[in-house]
């Protein structure tokens, strides 16, 4: 799933590589979100179940915000992403 993630960022605009090659935020973002999973110790199908409970977490106000906020939210942003993401693969539509 995270593979189908990463294309769907690519498929948004994201790049995959920065101008110096560095990896970029379609290739971060799946990144980030594993690491969720092994912090949280649960599988992308629990993530995906309970998506909204991990953003309040990872959100501003949640007791993980000092996760959520490092690298420039890089966190939150892919959790945020990764919920579109999973909008889009449960009902469909072009503005996921």
């Amino acid at each position: 799933m995270l593979e189908n993630f990463k294309q769907y960022l690519i498929n948004k605009g994201y790049k995959e590589y920065s101008a110096n090659l560095s990896p970029s935020t379609a290739i971060d973002y799946p990144w980030r979100i594993a690491k969720i999973l092994e912090k949280e110790n649960i599988t992308i199908e629990q993530l995906s179940a309970d998506i909204n409970k991990y953003l309040e977490q990872y959100d501003r106000l949640g007791d993980k915000w000092t996760i959520g906020r490092r690298s420039h939210e890089s966190y939150i942003n892919a959790l945020r992403q990764f919920r579109k993401f999973l909008l889009l693969q449960r009902f469909g539509g072009a503005n996921a």
